[in-house]
């Protein structure tokens, strides 16, 4: 069975996993937000195995929080799924890709 793992390291969350409804909790939104003031700046998805529509909110909702604190955040290596995703639900222009 698929999991999610959302791990702070070197300046960076790295996610792992399924990125999808049935993985995100309001503990992994709790735990991401707080980790984004430990210096993180960029949010690694290259090991994101599926997305969906809540995946994609949760990273809005990662781009809202950072904006809202200040902090410079870029989303990295994000899987084709997640791109044609963000371009469906017309939000691509929300996302800070590097």
């Amino acid at each position: 069975m698929k999991t999610l793992e959302i791990l702070p390291e070197a300046h960076q969350l790295v996610v792992k996993g399924n990125l999808t409804r049935e993985f995100i909790t309001a503990n992994i939104e709790r735990q991401s937000t707080r980790d984004l003031s430990n210096n993180i700046t960029h949010i690694n998805l290259s090991q994101v195995d599926a997305v969906d529509t809540a995946g994609l909110a949760w990273l809005l909702l990662m781009v809202e929080n950072a904006q809202k604190a200040d902090l410079p955040l870029k989303l990295v290596d994000l899987p084709e799924d997640l791109v044609k995703l963000a371009k469906l639900s017309a939000v691509s222009a929300f996302l800070p890709v590097q």
